[in-house]
């Protein structure tokens, strides 16, 4: 007798289905009939973002391996949870509904379809009971909840900056969007721009986001990768006077220990000190086409290594050196950015690679003060900067201390004469949460001009701005006709009156709702919550004691696992939501997953699967020809 792998497998995932094999008893109605839970294990897998074409193999091999930890767990008399659903909102189904003509609504039904179909195919011990789809409104109405309390608390802020703007995707971007200067979704150089937005204030949890790597139990090139973005630099802020000028050029350096072989000072285009001191500049204009120039690379132009440096010396103005007390000049040059540090730089071209090189094109002194050869008299000829440690020489009564210990004393010596403050800094930025396009949760909030003008919110440092009560959400995403990118910096959400014309709830004036749409990362920042929530078709709310019982039971997750690609994404955001719910009262944990995993990756033709470069191998053929359990 031939064996027939489809005859089989569909046989019995109807068997699992109706017999709900796979489904955790929550709640009582569940329970009836089935024994009484008593160890849970919640085994996660990163839900899937349902592209028009499908799930690939290196999806399946992503859930499958997953799939096989739960079902060890599962022999080992765990009760096991391992939900799905999809990640549908976002930049990706719009670009692809707007390439085919269709509306993101209507494609992401049909991509829902054949996603679920194939997943189901694919043999996993899903509880399809609890699946949910993060385009659902009864999904982002908790989206939107969450965005709620945190302008409520006053995590969430708008405010105006130069933020990444993608020409393609004519949308801002979060600095982790931005790879190597490009947009992480469509490749296209990433520009800035002057725009205002939402925020979360993430950077308020940068250290404990930092120190709680050293106690979670993941893969480790996900802490190394998380630990360099936050990148947690402890040095000092440093004063360089300018004389008859009655505001000093504020510098952070980790390197107190180099300042004796300060030469210049560098500042970025973006600097305030630029535009007030335009009036003793003597070569404004050269400056001005200068700063103009600039804005039009990105950032990674400014700061890529081997390219030649440029810059511009203003003249009229010098800084002092507050260790030597010599006039140095300054100077404005792309390759210091605004956002970094204070946006200026004192230059140390013996020992900094890119100091050495602008000031080896500007003509400018190039002063050793780390000798590899203390004691002895003589310093080598430097042919490039020396960035090793040694001791310091030609640097007054710190000569001959090591440099490490050095950049406390110096530090504190200048601290003493009111020239330097200890400081800690962080490369972490605030997440951008607001996007001007269509297919996303909307923000909901309102903001009210008669309120504004009175001095009236829902807090005093913002106010106008309300947030939507809790009972009117969620703020539905209209279906309009017309929804591709204005380009105008506004979503194509403010040119529809009937959605964004609204009373004040405070006044009861005509007022604007908010036409931003939510980030998509906000939506699975914390839809590990939403699968219990989902257990009981949404009738569980964060808040209630009946989700606290179900959480304290389920939760944080035991076992999650997906992409590396995720990193400083996905899985930094959703650490952050957590961390505040947690601080806001709605949930008992800090950290979401007890463990975490990153898969590896399959390549076809020498690359990562992807749609994009037409390398995907579908395993619908597979399965046909060999079933699900072989391909497994």
């Amino acid at each position: 007798m031939k064996y027939n792998p489809q005859k089989i497998e569909k046989k019995w995932q109807k068997i699992w289905q109706k017999k709900r094999v796979y489904e955790p008893n929550f709640t009582p109605r569940q329970a009836r009939g089935k024994k009484k839970l008593k160890r849970p294990f919640y085994n996660l897998m990163m839900f899937p973002y349902p592209s028009a074409e499908g799930l690939h193999v290196g999806n399946m091999y992503a859930f499958v391996g997953a799939d096989i930890h739960g079902r060890f767990k599962r022999m080992q008399g765990y009760d096991v949870f391992e939900p799905i659903g999809l990640d549908g909102f976002g930049i990706h189904s719009e670009n692809y509904a707007l390439k085919i003509g269709k509306h993101p609504a209507d494609q992401a039904k049909i991509s829902e379809k054949n996603f679920y179909r194939q997943l189901r195919m694919i043999g996993n011990g899903f509880a399809w009971e609890e699946r949910l789809e993060t385009y659902d409104p009864e999904y982002y109405k908790w989206t939107q909840w969450i965005f709620v309390q945190m302008f409520k608390s006053g995590l969430a802020y708008r405010k105006k900056q130069a933020v990444n703007w993608c020409p393609s995707c004519k949308t801002v971007l979060a600095d982790e969007q931005v790879i190597a200067g490009e947009c992480e979704r469509c490749g296209t150089t990433v520009v800035k721009k002057e725009l205002e937005q939402w925020f979360f204030k993430i950077t308020d949890y940068a250290e404990r986001l930092l120190n709680n790597l050293e106690k979670i139990d993941w893969s480790e090139k996900i802490k190394v990768a998380q630990r360099n973005w936050i990148g947690k630099s402890e040095g000092a802020v440093v004063k360089f006077p300018i004389p008859n000028f009655q505001f000093p050029i504020e510098v952070f350096t980790t390197r107190a220990d180099t300042l004796f072989g300060a030469t210049y000072v560098v500042l970025a285009p973006e600097h305030s000190k630029i535009e007030n001191l335009k009036l003793q500049i003597e070569n404004w204009e050269e400056v001005k086409r200068y700063i103009a120039g600039a804005k039009n690379k990105s950032e990674a132009e400014r700061i890529a290594e081997g390219l030649e440096k440029t810059g511009v010396e203003i003249k009229g103005i010098k800084a002092t050196n507050p260790a030597t007390g010599e006039e140095i000049p300054i100077f404005v040059a792309d390759y210091v950015l605004a956002g970094y540090g204070t946006g200026a730089i004192m230059a140390v071209p013996a020992h900094d690679q890119r100091d050495f090189e602008f000031a080896k094109k500007f003509n400018l002194p190039i002063k050793m003060v780390i000798c590899p050869n203390y004691p002895e008299p003589k310093c080598p000829v430097l042919e490039r900067a020396y960035e090793e440690e040694g001791y310091l020489v030609a640097s007054n009564e710190f000569t001959g201390m090591f440099c490490q210990k050095a950049k406390n004393a110096i530090a504190e010596w200048l601290a003493k004469k009111d020239l330097a403050e200890k400081k800690t800094t962080f490369r972490l930025r605030d997440w951008l949460i607001s996007r001007q396009r269509y297919w996303g949760a909307p923000i909901p909030l309102i903001f009210c001009e008669t309120c504004r003008h009175e001095g009236r919110g829902e807090r005093k440092d913002m106010p106008g701005w309300h947030a939507v009560m809790e009972k009117d959400l969620p703020v539905k995403l209209p279906h309009i006709k017309d929804f591709r990118p204005t380009g105008t910096e506004k979503s194509p959400l403010a040119i529809v009156e009937k959605f964004f014309k609204v009373r004040c709830p405070k006044c009861k004036s005509w007022a604007r709702r908010e036409t931003d749409v939510c980030d998509t990362f906000l939506d699975s920042s914390w839809y590990y919550l939403g699968y219990l929530m989902a257990s009981e078709n949404w009738k569980l709310k964060i808040e209630n004691s009946t989700f606290s019982r179900l959480a304290r039971k389920w939760l944080p997750v035991d076992m999650y696992i997906g992409g590396a690609e995720h990193a400083v994404l996905h899985l930094l955001y959703v650490r952050f939501v957590a961390m505040a719910l947690r601080d806001l009262g709605f949930i008992h944990f800090e950290e979401p997953f007890k463990k975490f995993r990153a898969h590896g990756l399959l390549i076809k033709d020498g690359a990562k699967m992807s749609k994009s470069k037409g390398n995907v191998v579908n395993p619908d053929e597979y399965i046909r020809a060999y079933g699900a359990d072989t391909l497994r």
